[in-house]
């Protein structure tokens, strides 16, 4: 959908760390027309998420200082 880019530029993209990188990425693509046909589609999910889901106990006690080890602190998704 959308703007045609290359996946090993678009990859890229996610991992620019000055103006002038940037720069030299965006004189990579191409001229294309604005997609009219996708203008109007809804972006990123379009289903319904999960509930959110709270560990057992949680809102027991909502001033209790909870240790995090650092592991436990990233969901690694």
């Amino acid at each position: 959908k959308g703007f045609r880019v290359p996946s090993e530029l678009r990859r890229q993209f996610g991992m620019v760390s000055s103006l002038n990188e940037l720069r030299a990425l965006l004189d990579q693509l191409d001229n294309q027309p604005y997609p009219v046909e996708v203008a109007a589609l809804p972006r990123g999910r379009t289903s319904h998420g999960r509930p959110p889901t709270l560990p057992d106990g949680w809102l027991k006690d909502p001033d209790e200082m909870i240790h995090l080890e650092a592991e436990d602190m990233f969901s690694g998704g």
